[in-house]
């Protein structure tokens, strides 16, 4: 969708032992604007599961249905297997049909009445590698929820962002923080809505680029004993990336090294994110 988007801006920062290596920021991302994340949501989720856990509040190898009778899933769907992306369940929901607003009809109340009694319909037999799902992360949301007993937002702020001292980020940012991406036609583009329903847990978190940078090696550093769930791995490196309608993410982080590499676009294709994160680190 980021064809259609007249605007671009590429912000990026290496860092390596505390010392910037390279670093540039776009037009648009100049004066720490409150950015989309995107998918990179979902390693909060995923340490939110390891808090709530450590609360006494859930197992990770709780199934699933014993948090949502409703959603007919087997029992070997688990809090585990969602993390993991090895539950067998699709990438999105079953009838998802808004191209320009995908996730907005997705309400917490319209989740749990359309979509969760359908989930054991929707679930295919996992195969032997992970298969990605956002609708995985949005059961997990509600899991979590429901665990918890209050809203995604609500449980990742006091019992992630906030002990890690990230102040900086929000679901539903004021729109004076908001940076404008404009069509070809002049008129600004209107990010997706995904902070009303169970998505905001696969993908809904704002924050300013120097949030994302600190926030990726802390929950590294504080799952790294669980294994760092809800990151990709590659050796040493813990990585995750995340596409919205126009704004792309990526953010790896290599312990070993204390390298943490760090990209947000605006206006620009999916995996651009990724490409430049590419070139800065073997140039």
């Amino acid at each position: 969708m980021s064809l259609l988007a007249r605007d671009r801006s590429t912000a990026y920062r290496l860092r390596e032992r505390g010392e910037i290596g390279a670093e540039r920021f776009g037009r648009l991302h100049e004066g720490s604007p409150m950015l989309e994340w995107g998918s990179i949501t979902k390693t909060v989720t995923a340490a939110l599961a390891l808090r709530l856990e450590a609360a006494g509040a859930l197992c990770r190898t709780d199934a699933v249905v014993t948090h949502l009778p409703e959603s007919g899933l087997p029992a070997s769907v688990t809090v585990s297997s969602l993390i993991a992306h090895t539950s067998g369940l699709p990438r999105v929901p079953a009838g998802i049909d808004d191209v320009f607003d995908p996730y907005a009809k997705y309400t917490t109340e319209a989740f749990d009445r359309d979509v969760v009694p359908t989930l054991g319909q929707q679930r295919q037999q996992p195969k032997p590698l992970p298969e990605y799902s956002n609708l995985g992360y949005a059961v997990l949301t509600r899991v979590l929820e429901t665990a918890g007993g209050g809203s995604w937002w609500q449980l990742a702020s006091e019992h992630v962002l906030k002990p890690l001292g990230l102040d900086d980020v929000a679901v539903d940012p004021p729109q004076e923080r908001r940076p404008v991406v404009r069509g070809w036609n002049g008129e600004p583009r209107v990010p997706w809505t995904m902070h009303t329903g169970p998505f905001v847990g696969a993908g809904g978190l704002w924050g300013t680029f120097d949030a994302l940078e600190r926030c990726a090696p802390a929950l590294v550093r504080k799952t790294a004993d669980a294994g760092s769930p809800g990151w990709q791995v590659q050796g040493a490196v813990r990585w995750h990336n995340g596409h919205v309608r126009d704004s792309g993410a990526f953010v790896a982080v290599r312990p070993d090294a204390e390298r943490v590499v760090t990209v947000h676009t605006l206006g620009r294709r999916a995996g651009t994110a990724d490409r430049v994160a590419r070139r800065i680190t073997t140039r």
